[in-house]
């Protein structure tokens, strides 16, 4: 399997495994919000009522962004690049960039890759910029190796 392909299917994967985190979260919160009526409830049940629905609503809609940004990364154009733009695998001599989503860092084969979304501060930096190039961020230089 393709490099580009490898690092794609891993930050798939992380990302899918963070969505189900939060749905597990979800479920936890949406569950508290559940009291049962045969019980003697006070005045506190029904603030720990309201504070799981309120995390129940904001896990919901932290749940619902991730996932648009997962379904956009995957309806991008994985071919091949020749400069960076969304889609591309940056490879640089210290940090390499996949472009189209924001990812936590991970190693693979003793290399650092990391998610970048097109409105990361980088990647104004990083945009349009060839195999060869040198671009300085936050006073740390990447000089570009190759695009994917």
């Amino acid at each position: 399997m393709a490099l580009k392909e490898i690092i794609k299917n891993r930050i798939v994967e992380n990302e899918t495994a963070d969505l189900k985190s939060l749905k597990e979260m979800y479920a936890v919160h949406a569950g508290a919000t559940d009291l049962d009526e045969e019980s003697s409830l006070g005045h506190e049940d029904f603030a720990k009522q309201d504070e799981s629905r309120e995390s129940a609503r904001s896990l919901q809609g932290r749940i619902n962004r991730a996932q648009n940004l997962l379904d956009a990364f995957l309806q991008l154009d994985f071919g091949p690049k020749s400069s960076v733009e969304a889609g591309a695998l940056v490879l640089t001599d210290s940090l390499n960039f996949f472009v189209g989503i924001a990812s936590a860092a991970f190693e693979h084969e003793g290399k650092s890759y990391i998610g970048l979304n097109t409105d990361a501060p980088i990647y104004e930096v990083l945009r349009g910029a060839k195999a060869g190039d040198e671009v300085v961020f936050n006073e740390q230089k990447y000089k570009i190796a190759e695009i994917l």
